[in-house]
């Protein structure tokens, strides 16, 4: 595949609040799935990223100038002062799975102090379309820019929106999480349907399937995706690592996760499997080889909770990594 430079990261600039499964708690995270992806696309592969999202006046003061030293583009950031900023929350079980937003009855747990921390504004569909780059916006960057583009988790209407936008303003290359999966859920799939064809790559992640086709074996799932129109189907499953499979060879992989001895903080984890995948996928690498690396890079994620923690580990251990994984990869 021909290499384009920048990868484009579309998505939320988040402040997240967490409980943990032993019931203490973080508030003020610098959070959300287009700083996860670009930071680890920055921080594990040397991609250079240009994150395109919107920040409200509570974001915090040098936060901007901080991603920017970690090799994240913030230039098509916008800031706009009028709105407060999109914010999550959180509850870890001791499986390791979670629950966002977080309960009521879990942040009634807290202290008094903390508990306005934990309001959670996703289930706020005005708030949360503001939070996020428009088509104008992301129609203009595209005309100006062209490249390669990679959308995180977005409420329906804007995934199309986006979607539309670049394939209209010619984008090279685009590939998608999946969109928000409590709106599949209530809606049904009908804008999977009507636009998985338009994506070179759809990555969405078990923990959203589940949710609006719960029941549905993986295997099955994206067999229904291809059925959709995707050319190239990456279901991540979490601890099962993830089904790689391209519908114009025939080929499908079952890629391992790395073993970890222990549940860890899986938060951004996928987003950085779709930055890390992004930059190798579209930089020459083969569909497996990419998918295999994005699936190290998302190993790292899991033992930090701040994406700007992100760090690449060393080449022998970052090798040693990539030769375990390769080597349990086993076909579909």
């Amino acid at each position: 595949m021909q290499a384009f430079n920048p990868v484009h990261v579309v998505g939320g600039f988040t402040i997240d609040a967490i409980i943990r499964a032993d019931g203490t708690w973080s508030t003020g995270q610098l959070g959300g799935n287009a700083l996860w992806a670009s930071a680890g696309m920055a921080a594990l592969v040397g991609g250079r990223p240009i994150a395109h999202a919107v920040v409200g006046a509570d974001y915090p003061d040098g936060a901007l100038e901080e991603i920017a030293q970690r090799g994240v583009d913030v230039s098509a950031v916008q800031h706009i002062v009028t709105q407060r900023n999109a914010r999550v929350t959180f509850e870890y079980r001791e499986d390791g799975s979670r629950t966002q937003p977080a309960p009521q009855p879990a942040v009634a747990l807290l202290p008094e102090p903390v508990q306005p921390e934990f309001a959670d504004t996703t289930r706020d569909p005005a708030l949360s379309l503001a939070s996020l780059p428009d088509a104008d916006t992301i129609s203009a960057a595209a005309a100006d820019r062209g490249g390669r583009w990679h959308l995180g988790l977005l409420p329906g209407i804007r995934f199309r929106e986006l979607l539309t936008a670049l394939r209209t303003a010619g984008a090279t290359y685009v590939q998608a999480d999946c969109p928000a999966r409590f709106e599949l859920r209530r809606d049904g799939d009908a804008v999977l349907r009507e636009h998985l064809s338009d994506l070179d790559v759809f990555l969405p992640s078990s923990s959203d399937t589940d949710v609006f086709a719960a029941g549905i074996p993986h295997r099955d799932l994206v067999r229904r995706f291809h059925d959709d129109g995707a050319p190239v189907v990456i279901l991540k499953r979490g601890e099962s690592g993830a089904y790689v499979s391209d519908a114009r060879t025939g080929e499908a992989w079952n890629v391992p996760a790395l073993p970890m001895d222990e549940h860890l903080d899986a938060t951004g984890a996928g987003d950085v499997f779709c930055g890390t995948f992004a930059h190798s996928y579209t930089t020459g690498a083969s569909l497996l080889d990419a998918a295999i690396q994005a699936t190290v890079a998302a190993g790292c994620a899991l033992h930090v909770d701040n994406p700007l923690a992100l760090a690449r580990p060393g080449d022998e251990q970052w090798h040693d990594w990539t030769i375990r994984i390769t080597e349990g990869v086993t076909p579909l």
